[in-house]
């Protein structure tokens, strides 16, 4: 008797005689594999290897790689084959106490702005004017996220005092004179409009992840708050819990 639609694995999402051919997931699998070092990012890719690897089919990974290499990940090149040119870099999600590894910052700008509800209710304070800091993140020569932070005037430290790959908790500490307590995160994503797009090296439209974070001192008194915006196929946002 043939399977019905709902008796049919691919209705429940499962695959064909237990493989996994669905080309997104094989996507996922080749990206982090690499990543973490199961798959040399270095060595070309050989369809024949990753069908066995995955248990997979090749059509799956053949889409895989095409995605993959629409994306700017992979590309393909003749009598060299298909190899890793940008595998991205991993931030971690707060910034607290790991550093963003390869990751610089560049000032962009830094200047006294206006103040605004936003700001004033996130720092708790009453402050007409606050300071504003915009940096670059760069990394191999790649701009792959911008950050603006805002904090009180009476922070006058200057930020040439930081450099290189740094986290927050040294920030805290060498810049703000304060030691870190609560961080608030907000993640969402949007895409790249004309002037960001221009920054970032990336098309219009292109899809960003967002970040805000809000830092706090060991008394719970807000020391600065950030927007970032990182380039979706550049970076990878990681963190734990206990």
């Amino acid at each position: 008797m043939s399977d019905t639609l709902s008796d049919h694995p691919r209705a429940k999402g499962g695959s064909s005689r237990g493989r996994q051919i669905s080309a997104r997931r094989v996507r996922d699998l080749i990206t982090a594999s690499i990543r973490e070092g199961h798959i040399a990012p270095d060595a070309p890719l050989a369809e024949e290897d990753l069908v066995t690897l995955f248990d997979t089919s090749r059509g799956s990974v053949r889409a895989a790689l095409a995605q993959l290499r629409d994306t700017g990940f992979l590309e393909r090149r003749p009598r060299v084959g298909t190899k890793v040119t940008h595998r991205g870099v991993v931030v971690p999600l707060t910034d607290i106490d790991a550093d963003s590894e390869h990751v610089y910052v560049e000032r962009f700008e830094d200047r006294i702005v206006p103040s605004f509800p936003l700001v004033r209710e996130r720092l708790r304070i009453d402050e007409d004017h606050v300071r504003m800091i915009e940096n670059l993140l760069v990394t191999d020569d790649d701009v792959i996220g911008l950050r603006a932070a805002y904090f009180s005037v009476r922070y006058t430290h200057s930020p040439e005092s930081l450099s290189g790959p740094i986290n927050m908790t040294t920030v805290l500490r060498d810049f703000f004179d304060a030691s870190r307590g609560e961080v608030l995160v907000t993640i969402g994503s949007e895409a790249a409009d004309a002037h960001t797009a221009k920054m970032l090296g990336t098309e219009v439209g292109a899809p960003l992840i967002v970040r805000e974070v809000t830092y706090h001192d060991l008394d719970g008194v807000p020391v600065q708050t950030v927007f970032d915006r990182y380039r979706g196929d550049r970076v990878r946002l990681e963190g734990s819990t206990l």
